[in-house]
C-alpha cells in the first residue's frame, strides 16, 4: 500500500511559511510558560516541536501539536490521499459537491501514470497541487472514466501521487492556528501543570491580533474567545469530565499484559494505554462544513475517543445512558 511520504512533503508556499511561523511562535510562549529543565525539554519534544514541512515530517520531525491541529491524519491504501498534509491544502477529495471548494474541470492520467488535476484550462501535477490559491474540489464523476486504470496502479504508483486531502478533514488556516492554541493550552494545564492560563491566553490572542498573513481574517475569532471562556473545560476530557492527566473517568488504572513487538520497531505502546490523550472532536467531521476549529478541538482520554468513534458527545451519551440502563446499573 502507499505508505510513502506526501507528494512535495517539504514545499511551502510563502504564505504555508508564515503561518507555520506564527504556530512556531505560539509554541515559543506555550515553551516559556514551563520553568524545570525536564519538563520544558519533554513538552518541545514530544508536543510543541514544530516542522517546516506539509506532514509535519518524517517520524518525530514535529510534535504532536502540529500534527493533531495543522495536519490531516496519517493515510495509506491505494488512494491518493497524502499521508498528512496541511489541513489548508487547496486540493481536496469529496463525495458530492460541496460550498467551499470548486469542482476542478477534469482528471487526466498521463505519461508514467501521473495524476494531472486540469484546472481553469491549466494542467498540474502532484507536485504542483499546493501552488493552487483557492480550494478545489474532485468529484466522483472525476475518477469514473480511469477507473480501469486506476484499480491496476501499484502502491508505488499511488505513493508517487498522494497530494489530495479528504474534504471532511480540511479547514481554515486560522482554525488550525486557533485550534494549535487550545490544544497546547489543554497540554501544559495539565501534564506540565502550569497554572497561569490567564497570562497565557492573553499573550497568544494579542500575537494573533497582530498576524500579518492576512489582515482581512480578524484574528482571534469570536470561536476562539468562546473557546476560552471557560478555560477549566480544556483541562478537561469532554466526554468523562475527568482531567486529562487523570486515569479515564477516575476510574482504577488497569494492568495491560505484555504483548510481543519486534525489536527492531519503534514502540508505540504507550499510545494505546486507555489514559493517552487523542484529538477529539465534539461532533463528527463532515464533508461539506468546516468543523475543524477551536470550537470543535479537544484533547480526550483515548478509551473516551475510541468510544466515540463517528458520533457526537450527545450521541455517545446517548447511547451509554441505554446501555447502563438494560444492565441495571443505574444508581
Amino acid at each position: 500500500m502507499a505508505t510513502g511520504r506526501t507528494v512535495g512533503a517539504s514545499l511551502l508556499t510563502e504564505k504555508d511559511s508564515k503561518i507555520i511561523g506564527l504556530t512556531e511562535s505560539i509554541s515559543n510562549i506555550l515553551n516559556d510558560s514551563i520553568s524545570n529543565p525536564d519538563a520544558k525539554k519533554h513538552f518541545r519534544q514530544s508536543y510543541s516541536k514544530i516542522s517546516y514541512t506539509r506532514d509535519a515530517g518524517t517520524g518525530r520531525g514535529a510534535g504532536k501539536l502540529q500534527r493533531d491541529a495543522l495536519c490531516t491524519r496519517g493515510r495509506q491504501g491505494k488512494a491518493p490521499f497524502s499521508n498528512r498534509n496541511l489541513r489548508w491544502h487547496p486540493l481536496v477529495v469529496a463525495d458530492k459537491e460541496i460550498p467551499h471548494a470548486k469542482p476542478i474541470d477534469k482528471l487526466e492520467v498521463e505519461g508514467e501514470k501521473a495524476l494531472v488535476f486540469v484546472i481553469n484550462g491549466e494542467k498540474y501535477y502532484p507536485e504542483e497541487v499546493y501552488k493552487l490559491e483557492k480550494r478545489y474540489v474532485v468529484l466522483p464523476e472525476h475518477w469514473i472514466p480511469h477507473v480501469d486504470v486506476l484499480k491496476n496502479w501499484t502502491d508505488s504508483d499511488w505513493t508517487a501521487n498522494s497530494c489530495i486531502i479528504p474534504a471532511l478533514e480540511s479547514t481554515e488556516w486560522w482554525h488550525t492556528l486557533e485550534s494549535f492554541a487550545v490544544l497546547g493550552l489543554s497540554v501544559v494545564g495539565t501534564l506540565y501543570d502550569i497554572h497561569d492560563i490567564d497570562r497565557l491566553v492573553g499573550s497568544i490572542t494579542n500575537l494573533l491580533k497582530n498576524q500579518d498573513i492576512d489582515k482581512k481574517i480578524k484574528l482571534p475569532t469570536d470561536i476562539l474567545k468562546d473557546s476560552l471562556r471557560d478555560k477549566e473545560n480544556l483541562l478537561l476530557c469532554s466526554l468523562c469530565k475527568s482531567r486529562l492527566d487523570s486515569n479515564v473517568a477516575d476510574l482504577p488504572e488497569r494492568e495491560r499484559d505484555s504483548v510481543w513487538q519486534p525489536q527492531w520497531r519503534t514502540v508505540k505502546r504507550a499510545e494505546g494505554e486507555d489514559k493517552s490523550i487523542q484529538i477529539m472532536h465534539l461532533k463528527p467531521l463532515v464533508e461539506n462544513t468546516i468543523i475543524h476549529t477551536a470550537e470543535n478541538v479537544r484533547y480526550g482520554h483515548r478509551w473516551c475517543n475510541v468510544s466515540m468513534t463517528d458520533h457526537s458527545i450527545d450521541e455517545t451519551l446517548d447511547f451509554m445512558e441505554h446501555v447502563v440502563r438494560v444492565h441495571s446499573r443505574c444508581k
